[in-house]
């Protein structure tokens, strides 16, 4: 098992393997050939997770949260980081592997304390969406976790006794995009699963890797399915997620990452209103009345009045052209993206709805803006509420989350507090925990979105 000082030296003789880029200067030629030297230890796939927990879990011992988390389930608790680095001429930051691998280890010691059970897995969902690429910069890009710090994370549970640890990634990265950037050999040399559960499709799926939950009061999804491991009553579930900017889910944190630890064909919930939803690969998965459903709800909040809801006025032209009437008949065909915020609200929701991960946390130290503009916020936000984490999150980004969208729809489903004034917060310090009196002291960024990346206006909410 691994002690601190080990730790640290395995983390510095990684990156003494990997290209190096100063902080000003652009990647070079040199170092991208260099990538295709990086270990590609294979593809693990979701079935591969379920075998390793099953086989290994015996001897494994959970890791258990600290009392004052578990005591006050709906705070978030604040970990200000001080990773220091600075842009090269292309606006982009360096790896800094060794900085993020020792953060992510010193969290995980703030969180979690060792257990006193055996038995057990535990399932990691960091934000491994995509951005991934040859360039070793593409790992501190704002736009996924960044690998060192789940490494980082990892190894502190391992020298907790916790050996059994999958780490799962869903999303637009490839296999090769894993490799190249070096996240596959960060995984690997950690020592921890590393399950890819992007499929070609859903019907390479098979039976027992998914679990399905009955949601019959679902608005948009009335069965949703789960990767497994994710569902057993055994997995400590941690969903890990990033602090970054998106046109459609705004700040895109806790409640957006699960839905990385859904098949390929369920996952991808940014479906437009008009698209026929349901493509006939599970029956009865979909609400056969879900669009008019959405459109009661998007009146409803167009009279609570959500900000920018209407913003480009595809709502008015349909509502001027005879709404829901002329729209089933064909007589009028409305814009893609009508309804596209309370679609994607409201079926996040009930995939919300459905899953409570043991704790959840924004690994917000870099993240990306809606102008592509990188961000050094040095933050890390945790809490057993994904609601009152990414609240809390968006806050620290520069959004009221009493305005998101899917922060008040969360609420208004009874998923947790979005109001900044009613959540409790803490700060984890070296010497213990603070309560924190006034969250407008908090430092905050200014990471504007771009709403449907229509007019390249940043927007704040």
């Amino acid at each position: 098992m691994l002690k601190r000082r080990d730790f640290i030296c395995r983390v510095t003789g990684f990156i003494t393997a990997m290209p190096f880029f100063s902080g000003n200067a652009y990647v070079q030629t040199y170092d991208i050939d260099r990538s295709k030297e990086r270990l590609n230890p294979g593809i693990q796939r979701v079935r591969d997770g379920l075998k390793y927990a099953r086989s290994t879990k015996k001897n494994n011992i959970p890791p258990l949260l600290r009392e004052e988390i578990l005591d006050n389930p709906d705070a978030v608790f604040i970990i200000k980081t001080n990773v220091i680095s600075q842009k090269d001429q292309g606006g982009k930051f360096p790896p800094e592997y060794e900085q993020f691998g020792r953060t992510g280890y010193d969290t995980a010691g703030k969180i979690f304390r060792k257990g006193t059970e055996k038995g057990g897995t535990t399932y990691i969902k960091p934000n491994f969406v995509g951005g991934f690429n040859a360039d070793a910069r593409s790992v501190n890009s704002g736009i996924t976790t960044h690998p060192s710090f789940v490494a980082g994370f990892c190894e502190a549970l391992k020298e907790m006794g916790n050996t059994t640890i999958v780490v799962g990634a869903n999303g637009g990265a490839k296999h090769e995009n894993f490799v190249e950037s070096g996240v596959s050999e960060i995984m690997h040399q950690c020592g921890v699963c590393f399950t890819e559960g992007k499929y070609s499709s859903w019907n390479d799926y098979r039976k027992d890797e998914i679990t399905w939950i009955d949601y019959p009061e679902g608005i948009v999804m009335r069965k949703i399915p789960f990767f497994k491991l994710t569902k057993e009553p055994d997995t400590t579930f941690i969903n890990m997620a990033k602090d970054r900017i998106h046109n459609l889910g705004i700040t895109t944190l806790t409640i957006k990452n699960l839905q990385g630890i859904m098949p390929v064909g369920y996952m991808h919930i940014c479906n437009g209103w008009t698209t026929q939803i349901d493509k006939g690969f599970v029956k009865n998965v979909f609400n056969p009345n879900f669009q008019r459903e959405i459109e009661r709800q998007f009146i409803q909040h167009t009279q609570m009045n959500y900000k920018y809801f209407d913003l480009y006025g595809f709502a008015q032209e349909y509502f001027d052209a005879g709404g829901w009437d002329a729209f089933k008949v064909g007589d009028f065909k409305p814009d893609s993206r009508i309804f596209w915020f309370e679609q994607w609200a409201q079926r996040i929701m009930d995939i919300a709805s459905n899953i409570r991960p043991h704790i959840n946390l924004v690994e917000g130290i870099v993240g990306i803006d809606g102008a592509g503009k990188l961000h050094l916020n040095n933050f890390i936000t945790i809490s057993r509420s994904m609601t009152a984490c990414d609240s809390v999150a968006s806050w620290l980004m520069g959004h009221d989350p009493r305005e998101l969208y899917y922060t008040r729809i969360a609420h208004e489903r009874g998923l947790g507090e979005n109001n900044i004034e009613q959540i409790t917060l803490y700060e984890i310090k070296e010497r213990g925990i603070e309560k924190i009196k006034d969250y407008r002291n908090l430092p905050r960024a200014a990471m504007g979105v771009n709403i449907y990346n229509i007019d390249n206006k940043l927007r704040f909410f």
